[in-house]
């Protein structure tokens, strides 16, 4: 960027174009600044905004996702293709999509049920029951903060609202379930014979003027694309992270620090709370609400003449989750509960009941069991991450500076990364031979490629940009050797010349010997006969169902296809199995499913038709809502 504002600005505009730059990158750090100002915007439309900053941040989700899930199995170059990029929009476009949808229809998630959610979720659970320390000190490591985490478990319980009233709502009609019940579970008896070019491969010379003729008219087939070699140094914050790490931090950066941050390391209140429920309709009338008041006050004057209130709970209480353990919710803060519950439970003296309590989604009746006052973290429990912290803070601003001196050595040093490597103290790097296409390494980033090929680069003149790579590392690299494209000379591609024109004729003896077997078939010849007469192997498998292990999906899928009635002269089909194979069958008859109505099998093929019916009115309300939102996508924001 700093060479087209050197090329392209001067005197006092350059200055305030390069402050206006500039002064970002340092308030922020080299994150913000590759991730995107948020006024820049991705995607744009109709109740859809997605800024730069949170298309990065969704990246940065599914690339870990993808690398935890597939490994060292995963191919690096995917996680920067244009391809993953533009399916993360998609998938964002559409979340985005539903949830202003959902929120214009009407739906919430009010505190109550966020609360649930997270409760259950397993990892925050210690010994059955939800733990608010467990809880923060997870998010925490994780580097996500209670409300930021709040907002992602209340819009995905929003999105799963949404999709399980769409996918509920599908039916499909008794006629077509019918219908499939006669085809499900339908067999067919056949006969097949493969013809493989393998078994049809010539043996003998080819001649000359052959093997010219075929390279001359096929010679894009032995051109040889261009090809560089590049040396190249790369910039991450890993690598600064990692030389950082033995530096020392005093006591004052650490106090410091330390106070920075207290809100995190302070523990609020916590109580042990039970309570028993009685819920509430969404938009319950007053009688509701006082029929539910009274029998939850017959249940408080039980407890309070010696009744058991675990007990009353697991009888009565009308939340599935807490019943079960006589009411209890665990120690819990007062941001855990919805806020007029949480004022009550924290204001109730221990082993007190309350009067009801009216809630978003039930009336409650309370006891405290115990309390955990609020705390502090002490220093000492917290100066490892304290440590982290400080160098963490020291990384960004260094690879900030550091990553300045890159931009302006590859700028003042255009013709070779030596000079670079030193001012930087960072090594020079070697790829391997690569084309337009990508190679190994570093030359599997299309980013990388795109920039090494631009024509000044390519002709060995100058550097790169700086090119921002993976999480915020920058990678500067430079042409050192180029191979122009070129065509094999017939000496060198002869062998596979020989083996072209032989493949080609074994193809055409696999349609000729298809062609005259379907021709015979259909004169009334039998299979079997043919295939003796022809020494190919006849295979008669047992009747099958169009999915059966064993047998070549595309061979059931072209036998299910074929038009035959169940009394019927056997049909003749052929189809393609790939690699130049051929297929040549015969179906002998058609058995019909049996699949009565209310049978188990019955039950399940309907359940499996509403659910593709489901699927579908998903898919279809999602084009829907994409068409009325008008989008654009900004391609160079990507």
């Amino acid at each position: 960027m700093l060479n087209a504002l050197r090329e392209k600005t001067q005197g006092l505009m350059g200055a305030a174009l390069l402050v206006i730059l500039v002064v970002p990158f340092v308030l922020w750090g080299v994150s913000s600044y590759f991730g995107g100002a948020s006024k820049v915007y991705v995607a744009r439309g109709r109740g859809l905004r997605i800024t730069q900053e949170q298309f990065a941040r969704a990246l940065a989700q599914q690339r870990v996702a993808l690398e935890h899930a597939f490994g060292k199995n995963l191919n690096p170059a995917l996680l920067s293709s244009s391809k993953f990029k533009r399916a993360v929009l998609r998938g964002l476009i559409n979340k985005t999509l539903l949830i202003h949808s959902a929120q214009k229809a009407g739906y919430v998630v009010n505190r109550d049920e966020l609360a649930y959610e997270i409760r259950h979720i397993p990892a925050f659970r210690v010994k059955g029951h939800f733990s608010p320390t467990r809880y923060r000190e997870l998010l925490a490591a994780q580097g996500l903060t209670v409300p930021g985490f709040e907002h992602r478990v209340r819009d995905l319980t929003l999105l799963n609202e949404v999709k399980a009233g769409l996918l509920a709502s599908a039916f499909v009609p008794q006629q077509v379930v019918a219908h499939a019940a006669r085809l499900f579970g339908q067999k067919r008896a056949f006969a097949y014979v493969v013809l493989s070019p393998r078994h049809f491969m010539p043996t003998g010379a080819v001649s000359p003027a052959r093997i010219q003729q075929y390279y001359t008219k096929h010679r894009q087939a032995f051109r040889l694309p261009q090809q560089v070699r590049i040396d190249y140094v790369v910039l991450s914050p890993h690598a600064v992270m990692h030389a950082m790490k033995d530096q020392k931090v005093g006591m004052a950066a650490l106090q410091r620090a330390y106070q920075a941050h207290i809100a995190q390391f302070t523990r609020p209140e916590e109580r042990l709370v039970r309570h028993i429920m009685i819920a509430l309709p969404p938009h319950p009338t007053a009688q509701a609400i006082a029929s539910a008041k009274a029998r939850l006050a017959a249940l408080r004057t039980q407890i309070q003449h010696g009744a058991s209130f675990a007990a009353l709970a697991r009888r009565y209480s009308q939340d599935p989750a807490s019943a079960a353990h006589g009411g209890s919710l665990g120690f819990v803060t007062q941001a855990d509960l919805s806020k007029p519950v949480g004022r009550v439970a924290f204001a109730l003296p221990l082993h007190k009941v309350s009067a009801p309590v009216v809630g978003h989604s039930g009336v409650h009746l309370l006891e405290v069991s115990a309390i955990r006052p609020a705390s502090v973290v002490p220093f000492a429990q917290v100066r490892a991450m304290l440590v982290r912290m400080v160098l963490k803070g020291r990384a960004r601003r260094r690879m900030y500076h550091l990553s300045e001196r890159l931009r302006n050595a590859a700028y003042e040093h255009p013709h070779g990364l030596a000079s670079v490597a030193r001012r930087l103290g960072i090594k020079v790097r070697e790829s391997a031979w690569f084309t337009r296409a990508g190679g190994a390494g570093v030359a599997a980033l299309p980013q990388v490629v795109k920039a090494v090929f631009a024509p000044k680069v390519l002709a060995g003149r100058r550097n790169t940009h700086a090119i921002a790579v993976g999480a915020d590392a920058l990678v500067v690299a430079h042409v050192v050797a180029r191979k122009a494209a070129r065509f094999k000379p017939l000496a060198t591609a002869r062998p596979a010349v020989v083996r072209a024109i032989r493949a080609a004729d074994a193809r055409r003896r696999v349609k000729a010997q298809e062609d005259l077997l379907l021709k015979e078939l259909r004169k009334g010849a039998s299979l079997k006969a043919l295939a003796r007469q022809m020494r190919l192997v006849l295979e008669i498998p047992a009747p099958a169902e169009a999915v059966t292990p064993g047998l070549a999906p595309t061979l059931l899928k072209a036998v299910f296809a074929t038009p035959v009635s169940v009394a019927t002269h056997p049909v003749p089909g052929s189809v393609h199995l790939g690699h130049g194979r051929r297929a040549v069958f015969v179906v002998h008859q058609v058995i019909p499913g049996a699949v009565h109505p209310g049978s188990a099998r019955y039950v399940k093929l309907e359940r499996s038709l509403i659910g593709d019916s489901g699927v579908e009115t998903y898919l279809a309300y999602m084009k829907s809502l994409r068409a009325r939102a008008h989008i654009h996508i900004n391609a160079s924001a990507l």
